[in-house]
């Protein structure tokens, strides 16, 4: 997007000095350079103004049935220009391992509110949404967009409602809306070590919907916000397994946990 977005300001940059012959000698370099980074900026600023107005037409009321749609495309690569513009790189392993159908139960660590960002970015050719914090679905302007995209929204403090959304999320992967996506640690782990203890609910969502449990790990997206603009910032983000059904299907949920839990550990990347 930050491409797209730099030629088509560097050719209005190119028709405005040729229009109104603005260099005329060696040192009047900086007008065009100036001015490209000036129209790069207003175009950056056109395209989040875009967001915040297109969100007006969306009814979180009304049920997502089909998550190819505009306004996923418009969070997807906006994320992406927001990337490109922090200066953030993905570098992705194991991706060969996602199922291309997009049935199945993505899970992985939790470090970052960037992680789930990272992943829709990186899956997106895959389906996947998220089981999110219903708190995120109240964002002003991106809740909207995090509906349309297929997200469902959890509250955690509900055990009854929380089961009900654990249903919809199978629902919506066997029925071939989008694969669905959860934190099994349930909070972004602030502890910069290890994992937090895992909802063994979490696993039931593979076991309704009788889909292979993905495993993904990312490592160092707490960096983004330190970073961000100033210097540039690489997310490792690895495919660790993808576990078939046939695996899981005679295991109670706390052994596919202990399972899934010790894959991760393992693959995270320590001190």
């Amino acid at each position: 997007m930050l491409q797209l977005y730099w030629s088509i300001a560097a050719i209005i940059d190119a028709l405005i000095v040729c229009k109104f012959d603005l260099v005329n000698t060696a040192w009047d370099f900086w007008i065009p350079l100036l001015l490209h980074i000036g129209i790069l900026a207003l175009i950056c600023g056109i395209h989040f103004l875009f967001i915040i107005v297109y969100s007006f037409v969306v009814d979180k009321n009304k049920e997502v049935t089909n998550i190819h749609n505009t306004h996923r495309l418009v969070l997807l690569y906006s994320l992406k220009l927001y990337f490109q513009l922090a200066q953030v790189t993905i570098r992705v392993t194991g991706a060969e391992k996602v199922p291309d159908d997009g049935k199945f139960l993505f899970v992985g660590n939790h470090i970052s509110s960037y992680d789930p960002m990272v992943a829709l970015w990186t899956l997106r050719k895959k389906n996947l949404a998220f089981v999110s914090k219903k708190e995120n679905l109240d964002i002003k302007f991106g809740g909207k967009y995090i509906h349309k995209s297929g997200c469902i929204g959890l509250d955690r403090d509900n055990a009854r409602e929380a089961v009900k959304t654990i249903n919809e999320a199978a629902r919506r992967i066997t029925d071939g809306i989008s694969a669905m996506g959860i934190y099994p640690e349930g909070w972004v782990n602030k502890t910069g070590e290890g994992l937090l203890p895992f909802r063994n609910g979490s696993f039931k969502i593979a076991k309704k919907a009788k889909v292979p449990i993905v495993i993904g790990v990312v490592n160092n997206t707490r960096s983004i916000d330190k970073n961000r603009f100033r210097r540039r910032t690489e997310i490792r983000f690895n495919i660790v397994d993808a576990i078939p059904y046939e695996e899981i299907a005679d295991l109670k949920t706390n052994q596919i946990s202990e399972i899934v839990y010790e894959k991760i550990y393992n693959a995270l990347e320590k001190k």
